[in-house]
């Protein structure tokens, strides 16, 4: 029996968007919905984020909470450990920590929902960057990343690979050393020494490929591919961008991805 999934990544405190995405989603009735990190930074609407979310998993109670990069650099700050801050740059810097004094600190977001770092179900391997350790956030984008991914889940016995983290949509193939386009919207049988690859790209920041989410159907060893694009949803965004007080130099790096 074929069995949906709706995969939101990178939502980056977008609000706008996120309603939208989160209400298509739901009208294609999914089993199962992946949220797959990165919920916070970059965008002026945290607060409104989480109480979409908070109202979303009260209602919905097949939902899986995937944490990304971004979530962790919460949790740590949570903690008083804010080891991240020498490995990112100086407007990423600036975005965490414009937004953790904003939001609300009860409850803190490490617990307010039920976070994983990796999730498995019917052979599809879901996690924010790729298939590798927790803490590795090295990018699922490019050829040779893509084979690399692929062999790693084959190693551990998965068929499909979910991953977010680029903020660029894609759905690729991977027979052996060549990757190929994945058509959208068509039952695909899975090969036996083939890897499916996805990113639904962004909920929240566009990097090239605009907004979007993903639709997955999966039947035993069939899949099909459903990325939809998010028709609007960072008019507001980028206003509150440009008017907002962060620095100059974090406000013109923001602005530009959104762009592009």
């Amino acid at each position: 029996m074929a069995y949906r999934i709706a995969v939101l990544a990178d939502i980056h405190s977008n609000a706008d968007a996120l309603s939208l995405a989160l209400a298509d989603a739901q009208a294609a009735t999914p089993d199962l919905t992946v949220i797959l990190g990165d919920l916070l930074t970059f965008g002026m609407q945290p607060n409104s984020v989480l109480n979409q979310m908070d109202d979303f998993a009260a209602q919905n109670p097949s939902v899986v909470f995937v944490s990304g990069n971004h979530d962790a650099f919460y949790f740590g700050l949570e903690t008083g450990d804010a080891g991240f801050y020498d490995r990112v740059p100086q407007f990423v810097r600036d975005s965490v920590y414009w937004t953790q004094k904003r939001i609300s600190r009860e409850p803190l977001l490490s617990g307010r929902y039920p976070w994983v770092e990796a999730y498995s179900v019917r052979e599809v391997f879901f996690a924010h960057a790729n298939p590798y350790a927790y803490g590795d956030w090295r990018y699922v984008s490019d050829v040779a990343s893509q084979l690399e991914a692929a062999n790693a889940l084959r190693i551990s016995g998965h068929k499909v690979g979910v991953f977010g983290h680029s903020h660029r949509a894609f759905s690729v193939v991977v027979y052996g050393e060549k990757v190929q386009p994945l058509s959208q919207r068509k039952w695909w049988n899975i090969a036996d020494d083939a890897i499916v690859l996805i990113n639904p790209g962004a909920v929240g920041m566009p990097r090239g490929t605009g907004l979007s989410y993903a639709l997955l159907d999966v039947d035993d060893n069939r899949v099909r591919v459903d990325i939809r694009n998010i028709p609007s949803g960072f008019d507001t965004y980028r206003q509150a961008l440009a008017a907002s007080d962060l620095s100059q130099d974090t406000r013109a790096r923001l602005l530009s991805y959104l762009e592009s």
